[in-house]
């Protein structure tokens, strides 16, 4: 008893929100979560999920008849079902995949959502922007979600995600927000890596900038004196250039 009440304090001092108190001692409508489960672990394993998701008990349940209380068996919410088929598939991953590594590994709801209820990597929502908005939102976009995010683990502001991003811009012969793209990138990741710097060469190159991509090759040898490839590349622009 002890043990759960000084739980449930800690609960309510995170912030979590106060109708943890309101939990009941026995509990209905349980279809995911053992019916035996204790209220000590039930508290545990909510405590788990409002963490993992950045979210107060209220994002997945309903209120209750009375001011501030909380609705716990009503599946009102659309997110409780979600959590539901959420934490099936978890299950499911540590029971028929994960479990037969060696050694064995655990999936939980936070390897994932990292504290959003949006689990999408940065590429994946950039690329969408790119796609549907333009580069412009996507560079906004990214300053807001660094400005907001950076250093609290749910993205991945390092060189890389914009690296890649870039790589699949130059497939796709979208060299202008390619680019605009690599610029942020040498922008708030500097210095570049020799990685950083191709991709920076390769973008400005396509974009027909090659005063830029000169700069960019020229820079890359310094990184990286032996690589044939950028000094190749930096003769066939100077090469290429009008002869006074």
């Amino acid at each position: 008893m002890l043990r759960t009440t000084l739980l449930l304090s800690c609960v309510t001092l995170l912030g979590l929100s106060a109708s943890a108190q309101q939990i009941p001692d026995s509990f209905t409508n349980l279809q995911t979560l053992p019916k035996t489960i204790s209220k000590q672990e039930l508290v545990a394993a909510m405590r788990g999920y409002v963490f993992s998701l950045g979210v107060r008990c209220d994002h997945c349940h309903a209120a209750g008849k009375t001011p501030g209380s909380m609705d716990f068996a009503s599946d009102e919410k659309p997110a409780k079902l979600t959590a539901r088929t959420m934490i099936r598939m978890t299950a499911d991953i540590n029971h028929n995949y994960v479990a037969a590594l060696t050694p064995p590994r655990t999936v939980e709801c936070v390897t994932c959502h990292r504290g959003s209820t949006d689990p999408r990597t940065l590429q994946a929502m950039l690329s969408d922007t790119l796609e549907h908005t333009g580069l412009d939102a996507a560079i906004a976009q990214y300053r807001d979600l660094r400005k907001q995010n950076y250093g609290n683990g749910k993205y991945d502001f390092s060189e890389t995600t914009l690296n890649l991003i870039t790589e699949s811009l130059l497939r796709k012969d979208k060299a202008k927000d390619a680019a605009g793209i690599m610029e942020l990138n040498a922008e708030v990741n500097t210095p570049l890596t020799r990685w950083g710097y191709s991709c920076l060469a390769m973008a400005h190159q396509a974009n027909k900038e090659t005063e830029k991509a000169e700069v960019d090759f020229e820079k890359l040898l310094e990184l990286d004196p032996k690589n044939e490839w950028a000094a190749g590349q930096l003769k066939s622009l100077r090469a290429a250039k009008p002869q006074n």
